[in-house]
């Protein structure tokens, strides 16, 4: 198993505030953890855990200016740019309704820089996320 660091990004990768649970599964406030914008032709979630378990992130997209996209098509989206001062938000649907309360999200996300060739950061980050 891969072990995991936490980086200057981590803390702030999810907004739990405005992250919530809802009938169809989970909506993830994210903020991109990078020092400049980049299109989200570059960005790809890899893996999300709720309360200890591993969600599969089939059927998820990313939501960003009022459209939605698949993970597949994410890397097309080269015109695309999510600023820093932006939020995405990633929708996943869950197998089985989560129930009421907050539950440990924590998500991980890979980014793939275009001016630093063969570079992968990754940012794990987690929160308590309450239903809608």
């Amino acid at each position: 198993m891969a072990r995991f660091f936490k980086n200057a990004f981590s803390d702030y990768l999810i907004t739990p505030e405005d992250s919530r649970i809802t009938p169809e599964g989970l909506v993830l406030d994210l903020r991109l953890p990078w020092y400049r914008s980049l299109p989200l032709s570059v960005v790809m979630p890899t893996q999300l855990v709720v309360d200890g378990e591993t969600l599969s992130l089939e059927g998820a997209t990313v939501e960003y200016e009022g459209k939605r996209y698949t993970l597949a098509e994410l890397p097309n989206q080269v015109d695309t740019f999510w600023f820093i001062q932006d939020s995405v938000l990633l929708h996943v649907p869950t197998p089985q309704r989560l129930g009421g309360g907050k539950h440990h999200v924590l998500v991980t996300l890979n980014l793939y820089p275009p001016y630093i060739p063969m570079l992968t950061h990754v940012t794990r980050g987690d929160a308590q996320v309450k239903a809608a």
